[in-house]
């Protein structure tokens, strides 16, 4: 294994290395765009159920005084 290393170098080339260098950008800027999108789908989600519970909480604290208006014994409690 150790003899075959120096035969495996002589091999590769500059434009071998540059033309993989460039290959591992291309893949990179990729990657890059993808977790800014998942990061951005996240960011979203996360904003829509803040604004759902709001919007829940608001629901639960109406139907609580509207059941303390129609019920006299709930104000006794």
């Amino acid at each position: 294994m150790i003899t075959r290393l120096p035969l495996l170098f002589s091999q590769i080339t500059v434009e071998d290395l540059q033309r993989e260098a460039q290959r591992l950008q291309h893949d990179y800027t990729f990657l890059s765009y993808g977790l800014t999108a998942a990061w951005v789908i996240t960011v979203i989600y996360v904003l829509m159920m803040v604004g759902r519970q709001r919007k829940l909480k608001q629901e639960i604290a109406n139907l609580k005084a509207m059941l303390e208006e129609k019920s006299p014994s709930a104000r006794a409690r």
